[in-house]
């Protein structure tokens, strides 16, 4: 049961460099143009240009593509003769959703709960877990070592990216709320959070795809099992973008002030 709703308005957009590229790259083959004449016809640096393309590779180790700004969409898309609304449209895509879904034990499995949430769902759904898609923890050791998940993950990308190159994702990770349980030491798992939201997103930008939901999944149980479980609850919060819940077997997601109550709401669950 859903007692609320995200407002029709929740999702934000963010630049796709990867789309932006692809389609600046074929209608500058179509009209048989080199880069440096579109950076003539543009009045734009040609390094510049090259640089707009360059995401269109998504397995390139150079820097990060730059973001153009209205000045430059308008006079690509004159140049190019697209309308530039169209190529306004063509550039934009839902920004990614790093949330913190906290869990009691009447939780159902994640999928379940997130397939029934009211947002708008992605092509994909990938879970980390011991049945699922994906297999982060490959390697098995009493220490939580982030640079073996960074490397697990973009591993699973690379091997799924026939199946999900182009496609909007969503990505579970139920399996860290159990992995800070077993290793020693929990805390790693909660430093490298600061960072997971940039790790996921640079592993599936490489194969083409987009992490519309980021979803990291801790069970209350778990968490008490802390020395101080209420500080990681807050450090958690924090880093995330949003909080969604399932207690009681309500699922309840962000939308208005009552939000707040949330988080009061796991606390009562959490030991002092």
């Amino acid at each position: 049961m859903i007692n609320r709703k995200p407002s029709p308005n929740f999702d934000r957009l963010s630049f796709d460099a990867t789309g932006f590229a692809r389609l600046l790259h074929e209608k500058r083959r179509q009209l048989n143009w080199s880069t440096r004449e579109l950076a003539e016809r543009t009045d734009i640096s040609q390094p510049y240009v090259v640089a707009l393309e360059r995401a269109r590779n998504t397995s390139s180790k150079t820097k990060k593509t730059p973001t153009p700004t209205v000045d430059v969409v308008a006079r690509l898309a004159y140049a190019l003769q697209i309308d530039a609304r169209e190529l306004f449209d063509q550039a934009m895509q839902v920004a990614g959703r790093h949330v913190l879904l906290v869990v009691d034990d009447s939780a159902p499995s994640s999928l379940q709960i997130i397939e029934r949430a009211a947002i708008n769902q992605p092509h994909t759904w990938l879970c980390a877990e011991k049945s699922g898609e994906i297999n982060l923890r490959q390697t098995k050791s009493r220490q939580y070592k982030p640079t073996d998940i960074t490397r697990a993950l973009n591993a699973e990308m690379k091997r799924l990216r026939r199946e999900i190159a182009g496609q909007k994702l969503g990505l579970i990770f139920s399996e860290t709320s159990e992995a800070m349980t077993e290793v020693q030491n929990p805390h790693a798992v909660i430093n490298f959070e600061h960072k997971w939201a940039d790790v996921v997103d640079k592993a599936v930008t490489s194969v083409g795809a987009h992490a519309a939901f980021n979803i990291c999944v801790y069970k209350i149980s778990d968490l008490n099992t802390l020395a101080d479980p209420n500080k990681v609850f807050n450090e958690l919060v924090g880093v995330h973008d949003e909080l969604w819940t399932y207690m009681n077997s309500t699922l309840m997601l962000p939308n208005s002030s009552v939000a707040k109550n949330d988080v009061s709401r796991v606390r009562e669950f959490l030991k002092k």
